[in-house]
């Protein structure tokens, strides 16, 4: 798993998504939200790493299941951004290009 880029880039922002919720004391507070943006990103990690090792179609099923959870990420930073106006732009653009290097690597089966 380690060798793959897509699975050490999603682990490297995860550790960015729990800076973001330790760093603001008012995104902590909102129990809800910081719990269903740290599910979506390390559903990401773990739908990689599940898939891994499996057959090809497997793991290009885990994979799209991935995806969706970049853009769940995607969303509640979104929200975020919106309702805390805390910029999280920089995070959006980095968990987009996870989403199309994630869609990239599947579809070399």
């Amino acid at each position: 798993m380690e060798k793959l880029r897509i699975y050490n880039t999603a682990l490297i922002l995860v550790k960015e998504i729990y800076s973001l919720i330790n760093s603001n004391v008012i995104l902590r507070k909102d129990f809800s939200l910081n719990d269903q943006l740290k599910r979506a990103t390390i559903s990401v990690v773990l739908n990689i790493a599940e898939g891994n090792g499996r057959s090809k179609k497997l793991f290009q099923n885990y994979l799209k299941i991935a995806v969706g959870s970049t853009n769940e990420t995607i969303a509640c930073l979104q929200i975020i951004n919106t309702v805390y106006l805390i910029n999280t732009t920089q995070l959006q653009h980095k968990y987009t290009i996870l989403a199309k290097q994630i869609t990239a690597f599947s579809n070399t089966f």
